[in-house]
């Protein structure tokens, strides 16, 4: 079985050791609690995406759960490769134009890009600037 081990601080562990005695777990069950917690993460998630909002209710009030992640969720995603693209007239003389204009790169462009055709290819050192 492989081990996993988070880097918290001290802040996250203190709310991980109040989440675990208030599930009623033991110390030693760290794996049980991150399960806990990744399962209703999950359906939180599951429900944000689905469009719901997830409220707290106690006596006639309501607040709903606001969370930067969730908003992540609800936002539409993006068209993935490939997805059909759809232009309008305007779009499709301006790219006729420039399609008929041909391409001609710059040597120097022409030159990086058949290096990067290049099966051997090797990515370039990196540099870094002396720390200051």
């Amino acid at each position: 079985m492989s081990r996993f081990q988070a880097l918290t601080n001290a802040v996250l562990d203190a709310e991980l050791d109040r989440l675990r005695v208030r599930l009623g777990l033991e110390p030693n069950q760290k794996a049980e609690l991150l399960r806990e917690m990744a399962a209703i993460a999950g359906w939180v998630a599951r429900q944000a995406e689905l469009g719901r909002t997830i409220e707290a209710r106690r006596d006639g009030e309501s607040e709903p759960l606001v969370h930067p992640a969730l908003e992540r969720l609800r936002t539409p995603v993006e068209q993935p490769v490939g997805a059909r693209l759809a232009l309008s007239d305007a779009e499709i003389r301006r790219l006729a134009a420039i399609l008929d204009g041909g391409f001609d790169p710059p040597p120097a462009l022409r030159t990086a890009l058949a290096n990067l055709a290049r099966a051997d290819r090797q990515p370039p050192p990196l540099h870094w600037p002396p720390a200051a």
